[in-house]
């Protein structure tokens, strides 16, 4: 983000559809950000993030909007080009007052196109756009999948990844699917290498044993696959089965051979009528740059010693880059495991979900209730931040598209509230306390704003929630320090692995065998500009990077 540039992208806009993200708490950790500040999106793309002191004089000039005097605008109300909020009048949190309109306006929803519109974030957070690694998002497909609504906008996340839920065969239907008229989300995905693969609830391609027939490999096809849908692959999710040797996974080698630098993810727990891998032979197969999912289940052989060390094969992949995941799911969370994996310095590289219909109901909800399940365990909340957005963009390589609020590139932003008092939090075996939860208020999502909708956690619906109190964690203090009864877990803490240098590959990574992705003219290439606090972290890893699924 660069200020001097600031206000010729605004006035760029003129005449145009603008979106102003208006006095809200922008938490950036790829820029180095942390400060209230505005933010403004053109046509889609954010055009300016400009600091509060700035901001006043020219919001009414980009919005021709009216707000009265004695009037009340509330956090998350939206207030349209050219409406007049008069003296006295209340907007309600989430509504929205559209183009020449008197009054209270209308509650909730998109925010059609062809206006100018405030969306007041006084109170909030503004993050760039939240990415779920990890959800299954294809119904109809995936009989356990939800719509990816349910994973992405609707609880605040403009862009979620499905995590394998298709082979090669049936990734085409996924796509058509994703990419129509009811889906609002941005969805990528991992693609599991085999021609067919579906991930049921009844894990059918386990029990009829094609997840481990080495006859369902054609890498040529699996390939073309790749490189016919290289705008939304992102990487491979492998089942790591074996059949003859026990010691090594034709799948996951057979993905190893082509993947270049598509990240691979496979996750630690075993899948019934398919021997697999053991955990930590699967870890020890993983590339710098992986990732494995469902890193802090526990019971997984990485803890040793009565949890007080950890495995020395475990401990070598992830000092040479391999990605660690929270894939939350149903039960492949544990607090325990995290506590322990946390006091001996292993964080999570990235936060995700692993929704699907046997967890949305609890203990998962929603990724901004699992970022808060992380955040009450001790971790910075700019940190937790980090691990949805930056870390995330890039483990799937895309952190010249995601991730940031970059200026030039699409308007992905995320819009959260944090709800203060005695918030309890469950992994699905313990139940926790913190005195603070982040909650979705909306996003925008390729500049389009969605108010979140529906339940994103246990009891709480977004419409029931009041303004939230960042007193304790304000922006510019230099003490985000944990409450005392989690401050122990987050003693050990490092930074996100995203923003620390890049480990030294052993040896350099092979030719990727996809080409890379064609960014926009607009889209800045790499990251690493300078931000109005600070510097970005470092570009993408430069290694080769790829519950129930």
């Amino acid at each position: 983000m660069s200020e001097g540039s600031a206000w010729d992208g605004v006035a760029a806009g003129a005449g145009r559809p603008v979106t102003v993200l208006a006095g809200g708490r922008v938490i950036d950790p790829a820029n180095g950000v942390d400060r209230i500040a505005d933010v403004f999106c053109v046509d889609g793309r954010i055009s300016a993030v400009v600091p509060a002191d700035e901001a006043d004089a020219h919001r009414a000039g980009a919005s021709g909007a009216v707000l009265a005097s004695g009037a009340v605008l509330a956090s998350g109300a939206v207030l349209a080009s050219g409406a007049v909020l008069a003296s006295g009048a209340v907007l309600a949190s989430g509504a929205v007052l559209a183009s020449g309109a008197v009054g209270s306006g209308a509650a909730g929803g998109r925010v059609e196109g062809g206006a100018t519109v405030i969306v007041d974030c006084r109170g909030l957070i503004v993050t760039p756009g939240l990415i779920d690694l990890h959800t299954h998002v294809y119904p109809g497909l995936g009989d356990f999948c939800v719509h990816p609504d349910r994973a992405g906008v609707d609880v605040g996340v403009p862009v979620v990844v499905d995590g394998g839920t298709s082979g090669v065969r049936t990734f085409g239907l996924a796509r058509a699917f994703v990419e129509g008229p009811t889906v609002r989300t941005r969805v990528l995905a991992f693609l599991d290498p085999c021609l067919l693969y579906l991930a049921t609830k009844d894990f059918l391609a386990h029990r009829l044993e094609i997840a481990a027939d080495p006859r369902n490999l054609d890498l040529d096809a699996t390939a073309a696959t790749v490189e016919a849908h290289q705008d939304m692959i992102v990487g491979f999710k492998v089942r790591a089965t074996v059949t003859d040797d026990p010691r090594t996974s034709p799948f996951l080698e057979g993905a190893k051979s082509i993947a270049g630098n598509l990240p691979i993810m496979v996750h630690l727990g075993r899948y019934p009528y398919t021997p697999s891998l053991a955990n930590l032979d699967a870890i020890a197969a993983l590339r710098p740059g992986d990732i494995v999912t469902h890193a802090f289940r526990g019971h997984s052989g990485i803890l040793v010693d009565d949890d007080t060390a950890v495995d020395g094969r475990f401990a070598a992949a992830v000092e040479a880059g391999l990605r660690l995941d929270v894939g939350h799911s149903g039960s492949d969370f544990r607090f325990a495991a995290a506590r322990a994996l946390f006091d001996l310095g292993y964080l999570p590289t990235t936060i995700s979900t692993d929704l699907n219909l046997f967890n949305t109901a609890g203990p998962v909800w929603s990724l901004p209730e699992t970022m808060s399940k992380i955040w009450a365990l001790g971790v910075d909340l700019v940190d937790v931040i980090a691990m949805a957005t930056a870390n995330t963009a890039a483990a799937i390589g895309r952190s010249a598209q995601l991730g940031s609020l970059d200026v030039g590139r699409d308007a992905e932003v995320s819009v959260l509230r944090v709800e203060t008092g005695e918030c309890s939090f469950t992994d699905g075996f313990e139940t926790i306390s913190h005195p603070r939860r982040l909650t979705p208020v909306g996003c925008l999502r390729g500049g389009v704003w969605y108010k979140a909708t529906g339940q994103f956690g246990p009891g709480y619906r977004v419409d029931s929630l009041d303004s939230g109190d960042l007193s304790d964690d304000g922006p510019g203090t230099g003490s985000r320090t944990p409450p005392t009864e989690t401050a122990a877990a987050g003693a050990a803490h490092r930074p996100p692995r995203s923003v620390r240098p890049a480990p030294a590959a052993a040896s350099p990574p092979a030719a990727p065998v996809f080409p890379a992705v064609a960014t926009s003219p607009n889209t800045p290439g790499t990251t690493g500009t300078t931000g109005t606090t600070g510097t970005t972290g470092s570009p993408d890893v430069p290694v080769p990077t790829a519950g129930r699924g």
